[in-house]
């Protein structure tokens, strides 16, 4: 069969990266000790030929298992394997010719580019298959894709690790120790509730923040507060709501920022004085750096796809909202084990999302039932158990509190105490910061919680004139 003219290029290029393969090979063995220098980034699954695969994870083997290299011991594996007709001529040619050791890492660079050049070309043909033999949705179409892309492109992005002596380790410490000092380091994302941020020192760039309480707690209103203050802060947001509507989102934000009676404003019987207040709220929060999906059962695929998609579009992403864990479709996971063990390989996909934009997630958690039959309802880390591994893989873990909610006898308890609108925020795990509680106010006709410890600063700030 003849070659077509196309593919005379690629072939040439095959041949070309199975010398630079024999080449690597070959000065390894003439400079044994350069094998740790490459043993830790390249790794047989890199070669293309599978003969210099099978030698180079030979040598890797002699490596872990001897410290050291023996061309005896080569010799002595590729005879009793047969992968070459004459081991000793192989032998002889990948350590006769002469080539300078400057060569080993320019040849390592060329056949890694290679390999993920390759892994891009396979990754383009499944999507390609996809489109011709699949019917889904343009946003279907754009999650299976960017999954396919992610996977091609993960390992180029992790190759550089992260090893340290304890001189650099410390000289890093002492650096970040210094700038902290002098206020030159973002210490964390500020919720903006003074109280809480003491305690917690903000949230931290990739960590999976799990907010969690039972029904009408306010878990909701407490994320969009937090978004809410970050976004004044013109740090981009975005909200995935797989429960309320973007309209219900942005009233919510409207109410808190206007002190708007929430009854009055859904009914439209705002008086004058309200309309204005309403009126200066949307000049605020107009041109802020939000994006908002609210787009209901979607996957983790999905809505890793539409946070890349938001990423780009804003540049970066300061925080991440996801409304709420129960609610995400479990379509991309192994449906033939339990919801508990679904929902919490769903966490650990979302504890990575996070990683990779570099930003906190803020994940919203139903509680389950187990805490009903307690004396004192205060949540607790075992009350998440239901909901798969989220104690164990999250790096922060807050509960909201609302005593007077529990009961109408605790409601009633609490109008004669003064604290029918107090709420415990409770941090039960914090992989950074400390964990504790703090009381805030919660002011349910505007849709927001008040820092006591704000209005306290606040107070301290003369009227402008």
């Amino acid at each position: 069969m003849a070659i077509e003219k196309s593919e005379l290029p690629q072939k040439s290029m095959e041949l070309d990266i199975h010398r630079q393969e024999f080449q690597i090979l070959g000065i390894i063995l003439q400079h044994p000790e350069k094998i740790d220098e490459i043993a830790d980034t390249l790794r047989p699954h890199h070669f293309s030929n599978p003969r210099a695969q099978m030698i180079y994870e030979m040598l890797l083997e002699q490596y872990h298992t001897d410290s050291r290299l023996s061309r005896t011991k080569l010799y002595i594996q590729l005879k009793k394997q047969g992968i070459v007709k004459d081991p000793d001529e192989l032998i002889r040619d990948l350590t006769s010719g002469y080539v300078a050791l400057s060569e080993l890492e320019p040849a390592v660079e060329l056949v890694k580019t290679h390999y993920h050049k390759n892994l891009l070309l396979k990754a383009a043909k499944k999507i390609e298959k996809i489109i011709e033999k699949e019917d889904l949705s343009i946003d279907e179409y754009q999650a299976r894709a960017q999954d396919l892309i992610f996977q091609a492109t993960t390992e180029t992005v992790n190759t550089n690790k992260h090893i340290y002596t304890m001189d650099e380790a410390l000289l890093e410490a002492f650096e970040a120790y210094i700038n902290r000092k002098h206020n030159q380091v973002d210490r964390g994302l500020q919720t903006g509730f003074m109280s809480l941020d003491k305690l917690i020192g903000g949230f931290k760039p990739g960590h999976l923040i799990v907010l969690a309480a039972s029904t009408s707690m306010g878990k909701t209103t407490f994320a969009l507060n937090i978004a809410q203050n970050v976004l004044k802060r013109n740090e981009p947001v975005a909200i995935i709501s797989l429960e309320m509507d973007a309209i219900e989102i942005i009233d919510r934000m409207i109410l808190a920022e206007a002190s708007v009676h929430g009854w009055k404003y859904s009914q439209g019987e705002t008086n004058e004085e309200e309309d204005q207040r309403i009126s200066k709220a949307l000049d605020r929060l107009h041109g802020l750096p939000l994006l908002i999906s609210d787009e209901r059962g979607l996957n983790v695929s999905q809505i890793r796809a539409r946070l890349r998609k938001f990423k780009a579009q804003l540049g970066k992403l300061s925080l991440v909202i996801i409304d709420y864990l129960q609610l995400i479709s479990l379509t991309d996971v192994n449906p033939n084990e339990s919801t508990a063990r679904q929902i919490g390989k769903v966490v650990v996909q979302l504890r990575n999302l996070a990683s990779e934009l570099g930003c906190p997630i803020i994940l919203l958690s139903q509680l389950s039932r187990s805490f009903s039959s307690r004396q004192d309802k205060r949540p607790i880390l075992s009350d998440l158990r239901d909901s798969g591994n989220i104690e164990e893989v999250a790096d922060s873990v807050i509960f909201i509190y609302r005593h007077a909610h529990t009961s109408i006898a605790a409601r009633e308890k609490a109008r004669e105490e003064g604290t029918e609108n107090h709420a415990e925020i409770i941090v039960a795990k914090a992989r950074t910061g400390s964990t504790g509680s703090v009381t805030l106010l919660f002011e349910d006709i505007y849709t927001r919680f008040v820092d006591p410890e704000n209005l306290s600063y606040e107070g301290m700030i003369p009227n402008e004139e």
